[in-house]
C-alpha cells in the first residue's frame, strides 16, 4: 500500500464503565407464528432431543433463548415442534463429521476481549468523512484506552474523540479527495488488551453509488497490454505478456472511462506454476491465466509486483472506478504447499471433473478439474481457515473492493457463507465487500445460480442464463423474440427477492466469441481452426444490437475485454486472443467500440436504464420491445429486431408511458416517434432503437 499513512493515538484514561461484552449467546427463530415449540440441540447438549434448549416466545412469530456457551464453534439444528431444520438466521453452515449432512454453525468469541463495532459511517462529495464506532470492553476489563485511526492509502490526519464512559468513538476528517478513502481503527484497553481492528471503505464521489449502476469490464491480465503497449501474438496455451502495469497505463489513459465503466475485473494474480501442464486433447498449457495458484498470497511476479497491483487500484480507485479480483477458493495447484499438507485437500485425481467415472452432473463438487489441480477440502476447519484467512488478508493487503469467485457449485455452500463471515468481520460500513460469482451454468439452470446468493451469501451472480438465450437470438436465426423475453422473465422470477444485483453480459473467456458465433464460425476445434475477424458488416451488426439490448437489461453487465471491438475467437483459448492494438481495428470495429462507447454514456445518463423496472411490451418473431421504469426519471423503450427486421410493427405502450408526445432515438436523435397509445416503427434487420421522450435530460447531452 502507499506508504502515505495518517495516524492518530487518542488517549482517554482507563475508564471501566464502558459497556461490557455479554458472555451470554442469543438465538432467535421467526416465522409467521404457527410454531408451537421451538428448541436447540446441538454440540453443547449431545445433540439429545431430551436436553433440548428451549425458545421462549417473545411475541406471536418471534422466539429466542439465551445460551451460556463457552468460545469456540458449535453446530447445532434448531428443533420447530420436533423437526430439525437449519437456523436460517444464521450465517454459517458446517458438515455432520459422522454423516456429511449440513447443520449450523455457531462462531462464539471470548467475551474477555475487547470487540468495536461499527455504528454509522458516510463521505460527502465535498471531501468530509465520518464515521462513529462502540467499544465494547471484555467482560471483566477496563474500558477504552487507546484508539489508532489512518486512511490506508494516506489523507489528511483524522480527527479522533473518545468518550470513555460511553465507549463511543467519533472519527472525523476533511479535505478528502475524490475516490476511495479506506478508513482502519485499531482500540485497545486499559489493560492493552487490542479489539480486532476494522476497515471501512468510504467513497467521495458526487452521485451515491449502486452495483444497478456498473459497467463491469472484464480483464485477463496476461492477454492485455505488456509495458511497450500492445501484445504480439503467441502460442495459444502459452504467456503473452501482459502485465499490471500495461494495464495500469491503459487506465490512468481513459480506457475504462471512455466506456462508462464503474468497476474493472481482474483475473486471478496470485503466482501460478511454471513451465506447461497437459489438458485434454492432448495440448498444453502454461498458468497465464492465473487459476492454478502456488501460493496463498502475493503476486505471480510475471504479472507484476504488489506494487503495482497496489498502483493499478490507487488509480482505478482515483476514478470511482471499484476493482475486483478473481479468487479460486475451490483448488490449488499441486505445487501449493497446502496441497501437501493433511487434511487440507479432498478427493482423488483419478476423478477428473467430466470424465466418464466423474460426471459433472453427479460428482460436481468431488471431482478435480486436472489430476494437478486438487480440491479444497472445505470440511476441515484448518483448511477452511487458511483458504477464507488468506483471501480476507488479500483484501485487506490491497484494498480491492470485491472478489469475483471461481467455480462456486463446485464447493459446498458453506465454502460462500465461510467467505461473506471473514470479510464481514473485518470490512465494515456503506460499501459492503462484493461477491460476484461465477455458477457456469445452462439455458435454464436457474435453480443452482439462486441457492447461493442473498445476505449471508454471493452479492451476484453471472446470468448466464440470459446469456444464452441474448446468444441464441442475436447469434442465431433471430426470429423468436418471445422465447428471450421469456428466458428474462424465467431469470427475474428466480432472482426476485435475493437482494442481488446480477450480472448479464454477451460472453467471457471461457466462451467461444459472441462476434464469431454470430458470423457461424465459431464452432470448430479451437486449437487447429481460428476463425479470421470477419470483414463483412452483420456480424457486427448483431453484435451492436446484443449490446444496446443488454445495456437495457436489469443489473450490472458485464464486458470482456475485446468484445466492445468484436474480437474473433473460438472456444477456449482461442477466445483469450491478446487486446489488439488501436491501428490494427477495422473500421466495423471501431463503430463497434463507438457504439459500446454510446451505450455506457447513456447507461450512466439515464436511471431508468440502471435502476428501472423492466415492462414487457412485445415478444413477437423478430421483435422484442420492453420498457425500463424509474420514479423521478424519464423512461426508456427499448425496441430490437432480429433477422428478419421490422417493415412496420406497432408497440402498445402500459398508461405510463401514454402522455408523451415525442419520443427520440437516444442512439440516433435525428429519429423520432410520435406518442400517444402506440408507437409505429421501422427497424432494419439487427436493428435496435432507445427510445426516451424528448425532452429527457439524455436528449440534451448527445
Amino acid at each position: 500500500m502507499s506508504a502515505r499513512t495518517s495516524l492518530v493515538v487518542a488517549l482517554a484514561g482507563a475508564a471501566g464503565c464502558s459497556p461490557a461484552r455479554p458472555c451470554t449467546t442469543t438465538l432467535w427463530y421467526v416465522d409467521e407464528g404457527t410454531a408451537r415449540t421451538v428448541e436447540a440441540i446441538g454440540d453443547w447438549n449431545g445433540w439429545d432431543p431430551a436436553a433440548a434448549d428451549a425458545f421462549q416466545a417473545e411475541h406471536p412469530g418471534a422466539w429466542s433463548v439465551e445460551l451460556p456457551l463457552p468460545a469456540g464453534e458449535h453446530r447445532y439444528l434448531l428443533r420447530i415442534d420436533g423437526r430439525p431444520m437449519l437456523d436460517l438466521l444464521q450465517p454459517l453452515r458446517a458438515a455432520d463429521p459422522s454423516t456429511g449432512a449440513e447443520t449450523s454453525l455457531l462462531r462464539v468469541e471470548d467475551c474477555a476481549v475487547p470487540r468495536v463495532e461499527l455504528l454509522q459511517a458516510a463521505a460527502r462529495p465535498a471531501g468530509t468523512a465520518e464515521a462513529r464506532f462502540q467499544f465494547w470492553r471484555g467482560a471483566r476489563g477496563p474500558g477504552v484506552a487507546e484508539v489508532r485511526a489512518r486512511w490506508v492509502s494516506g489523507g489528511p490526519t483524522p480527527a479522533v474523540r473518545v468518550d470513555g464512559r460511553t465507549g463511543e468513538i467519533a472519527v472525523e476528517t476533511t479535505g478528502l479527495p475524490p475516490g476511495k478513502h479506506t478508513l482502519e481503527l485499531r482500540a485497545a484497553d486499559a489493560d492493552g488488551t487490542v479489539a480486532a481492528p476494522l476497515r471501512v471503505p468510504l467513497w467521495v464521489e458526487e452521485d451515491a453509488f449502486s452495483w444497478s449502476d456498473s459497467l463491469i469490464y472484464q480483464v485477463m491480465i496476461d492477454r492485455f497490454r505488456g509495458p511497450a503497449g500492445a501484445l504480439a501474438p503467441a502460442a495459444l496455451g502459452a504467456r503473452h505478456g501482459g502485465t499490471l502495469g500495461g494495464l495500469r497505463d491503459w487506465v490512468a489513459a481513459g480506457g475504462l472511462r471512455a466506456l462508462s465503466a464503474r468497476a474493472l475485473w481482474l483475473s486471478p494474480v496470485q503466482p501460478n506454476p511454471d513451465g506447461a501442464f497437459p489438458i485434454p486433447g492432448g495440448h498444453t498449457m502454461e498458468g497465464y491465466h492465473g487459476y492454478w495458484w502456488v501460493a496463498p498470497g502475493g503476486v505471480d511476479p510475471r504479472l507484476g509486483t504488489a506494487a503495482d497491483l497496489d498502483a493499478l487500484i490507487e488509480e482505478a480507485h482515483a476514478q470511482g472506478i471499484r476493482v475486483l479480483v478473481d479468487v479460486v477458493p475451490n483448488h490449488l495447484h499441486a505445487e501449493h504447499p497446502w496441497a501437501a499438507a493433511p487434511g487440507f485437500t479432498a478427493g482423488s485425481p483419478d476423478c477428473v471433473c467430466g470424465s466418464a467415472a466423474c460426471p459433472w452432473s453427479t460428482e460436481i463438487e468431488a471431482c478435480w478439474f486436472a489430476p494437478y489441480l486438487p480440491d479444497v477440502d472445505w470440511s476441515a476447519p484448518a483448511a477452511r481457515d487458511a483458504m477464507r484467512d488468506s483471501l480476507v488478508d488479500f483484501a485487506l493487503r490491497h484494498d480491492v473492493d470485491g472478489f469475483r469467485v471461481d467455480a462456486v457449485p463446485m464447493m459446498p455452500r458453506a465454502a460462500i457463507r465461510e467467505l461473506r463471515w471473514g470479510l464481514g468481520e473485518r470490512i465494515v460500513g456503506p460499501t459492503p465487500f462484493f461477491l460476484l460469482g461465477e455458477t457456469f451454468t445452462g439455458p435454464a439452470d436457474v435453480a443452482v445460480i439462486r441457492e447461493n446468493l442473498g445476505p449471508h451469501g454471493l452479492s451476484s451472480q453471472f446470468d448466464f442464463p440470459v446469456m444464452w438465450a441474448l446468444r441464441a437470438f442475436f447469434a442465431g436465426p433471430g426470429d423468436n423474440a418471445a422465447a428471450l423475453e421469456a428466458a428474462l422473465a424465467r431469470a427475474e422470477a428466480a432472482w426476485d427477492g435475493s437482494g442481488a444485483v446480477m450480472s448479464p453480459f454477451l460472453g467471457n473467456h471461457d466462451v467461444p466469441r459472441f462476434l464469431s458465433a454470430a458470423h457461424g464460425d465459431a464452432t470448430g476445434e479451437p486449437w487447429s481452426v481460428q476463425p479470421a475477424q470477419p470483414t463483412a458488416e452483420e456480424p457486427y451488426l448483431r453484435m451492436a444490437a446484443a449490446f444496446t439490448t443488454l445495456f437495457a437489461l436489469p443489473g450490472a453487465p458485464a464486458l470482456w475485454q475485446g468484445d466492445e471491438l468484436g474480437q474473433a475467437g473460438a472456444g477456449d483459448p482461442d477466445n483469450r486472443r491478446p487486446f489488439p492494438a488501436d491501428d490494427a481495428l477495422l473500421p466495423p470495429q471501431r463503430a463497434l467500440r463507438a457504439h459500446v462507447a454510446a451505450l455506457g454514456a447513456l447507461r450512466a445518463c439515464a436511471p431508468a436504464l440502471r435502476r428501472g423496472a423492466r415492462v414487457p411490451l412485445v415478444a413477437d418473431g423478430p421483435l422484442l420491445a420492453f420498457a425500463r421504469l424509474h420514479s423521478g426519471s424519464a423512461p426508456v423503450v427499448l425496441v430490437a429486431a432480429g433477422a428478419a427486421g421490422v417493415a412496420s410493427a406497432t408497440v402498445p405502450l402500459p398508461p405510463a408511458l401514454r402522455d408523451t408526445a415525442l419520443w427520440v432515438d437516444l442512439l440516433d436523435p435525428r429519429t423520432s416517434i410520435p406518442g400517444g397509445a402506440d408507437l409505429s416503427l421501422r427497424l432494419p434487420p439487427w436493428g435496435a432503437r432507445l427510445l426516451a421522450p424528448s425532452d429527457s435530460p439524455c436528449v440534451e447531452h448527445l
